[in-house]
């Protein structure tokens, strides 16, 4: 008789001896089998002599094929399962949804009352099938198709030795993938990038570090830029009282679309509507107006008698423009100009930035030197953002989980705002002493934080590091850097704008590695 323990005589592979060869070739025979290669799958079976699943699995597989309730359970209780009672509940809510789609409504109220509800187990759930066999239309019974997800359920609750979980391989490639991107902390390439025949990394050189263009269409200092939300498009705005909204060929290249004049002023910033077919630009203390993108016509202007703006913004769905105004108050517009009512009063400094987020829910703007508010718009509710320095302004994250703000003194804090606000990141490094310097998230999922900088710079951090120094400094321009703009859908461009008149493009630096 043999006396070794069945650890001993199990076969291990891999260089640490980590890996069970059984379980390790079921796991590819269950994905030869999952993409479709059957006869690989059941040569491998017999070539190796090891079954995917156990004889025990096989013959309850086969009983719940053929709608064999009672036998599949007697089955089950002979399989050692951590919680019997939860197999067995989701084996009947298969059964269930079985006997529903054949119409056979007594059998599947049967089913609940006297089978179901006696385990004790998930009374919410029994509850819900019972609303479904009381409310579903016939059509409703027939397409109900839940039964292949309850089937896949089950096997992940065997033990493994009586069942390979359905996708297992993938399962494991998946989470090692997952494991290099945490492990990378440049990470800034598409996930569909990612190759399995290498380890991955991304490295410094995966972030925009390099002039490839410069604009100098402008003829005085640039205020603001952003990229349009389709990554197409380029719009800025300058000291020369116009705004210029560039395009973007195949090849990354930028080429002047249409200028647009009609401010008496110059303009602070210029806003993409959420379809990208508008912009919104911002006089200094003067009017807001909005242009067709594909024309370059204007379309509307924007103002309240004797009041200028000082900031804009779009409504989330397009249908309106916010405004900080001069007298310190906000002011909302239908797409028509006719103004609309808002309840939030006068703030105690001028509106340098607000915005609305995607939901619509939350109006941001800068309440105070030190606060900023975020203004319920269903609810009339305010969170409150409270800082120890001077805001000078802000920029939301593409979720808008998250508010980058920039102070006077120098700093740049990350504050998440899903809820009762908190400070979760606080930057440094960058210039600012006279100027409102803008900042931006950027890259794969806003991993990085791109800022302008008065001494003629750009600056550049990667939050998953929690460091405060910026990863890297991008020099060339020979004014100040009043604006960053990263670009939502090419991950390695980024526009920058400065006082001495120019925009720069920036991509990868293939010498860095």
């Amino acid at each position: 008789m043999d006396s070794e323990p069945p650890s001993k005589r199990l076969k291990m592979m891999g260089s640490k001896g980590f890996i069970n060869e059984s379980e390790f070739i079921r796991i590819i025979t269950d994905t030869l089998y999952s993409l479709g290669f059957d006869q690989i799958g059941k040569l491998l079976e017999d070539e190796s002599g090891i079954p995917l699943h156990s004889t025990v699995a096989k013959q309850f597989l086969e009983q719940v094929k053929n709608r064999e309730w009672d036998n599949s359970i007697a089955t089950l209780r002979g399989i050692e399962l951590q919680n019997e009672k939860a197999v067995i509940f989701l084996l009947l809510e298969y059964k269930f949804f079985e006997v529903l789609k054949m119409q056979k409504d007594t059998d599947a109220l049967a089913t609940l009352r006297k089978e179901m509800t006696p385990l004790g187990f998930n009374k919410k759930r029994v509850h819900e099938l019972a609303s479904i066999l009381i409310s579903a239309s016939a059509e409703d019974k027939e397409s109900v198709n839940s039964g292949s997800k309850v089937v896949e359920t089950l096997q992940n609750l065997f033990p493994p030795a009586t069942f390979i979980p359905e996708k297992r391989l993938e399962y494991l490639i998946e989470k090692a993938l997952d494991y290099e991107l945490f492990l990378c902390e440049c990470h800034n390439i598409p996930n569909c990038d990612l190759s399995l025949s290498s380890d991955h990394h991304c490295g410094i050189h995966k972030i925009p570090s390099k002039t490839v263009q410069t604009l100098k269409n402008h003829t005085d200092e640039v205020w603001f830029l952003e990229f349009s939300h389709d990554g197409k498009y380029l719009a800025s705005s300058s000291k020369d009282k116009s705004a210029i909204i560039w395009e973007i060929d195949a090849q990354g290249k930028f080429s002047e679309k249409h200028k647009l004049v009609g401010h008496e002023k110059p303009v602070v910033m210029v806003l993409w509507s959420p379809d990208d077919k508008q912009v919104a630009t911002c006089g200094e203390n003067e009017v807001i107006r909005s242009w067709d993108v594909e024309s370059g016509e204007f379309i509307q202007s924007y103002e309240r008698n004797g009041v200028g703006s000082v900031s804009c913004g779009w409504f989330h769905d397009g249908s309106g423009i916010i405004a900080g105004m001069t007298d310190r108050s906000i002011c909302l517009w239908n797409l028509d100009g006719t103004e609309l009512v808002h309840e939030q009063g006068p703030r105690e400094q001028k509106l340098s930035d607000v915005a609305m987020t995607n939901d619509g829910k939350w109006l941001v703007s800068v309440d105070s030197v030190h606060v900023i508010s975020l203004f319920n718009r269903e609810t009339r509710a305010v969170r409150l953002i409270t800082e120890e320095d001077m805001i000078t302004s802000f920029s939301l994250s593409k979720n808008n989980k998250h508010l980058l703000i920039n102070l006077i003194t120098q700093k740049i804090h990350v504050w998440n705002i899903e809820g009762q606000p908190y400070k979760c990141f606080e930057y440094n490094g960058h210039k600012r002493s006279r100027f409102i310097i803008r900042s931006c998230f950027g890259g794969y999922e806003d991993s990085f934080i791109a800022s302008g900088s008065e001494d003629s710079q750009v600056y550049i951090w990667i939050i998953r590091r929690l460091q405060k120094e910026p990863c890297i400094v991008l020099r060339g321009h020979s004014g100040a850097v009043n604006c960053v703009s990263w670009n939502p859908i090419n991950l390695h461009m980024l526009a920058s704008a400065s006082d001495d008149g120019t925009i720069r493009i920036w991509g990868l630096d293939t010498k860095l590695k």
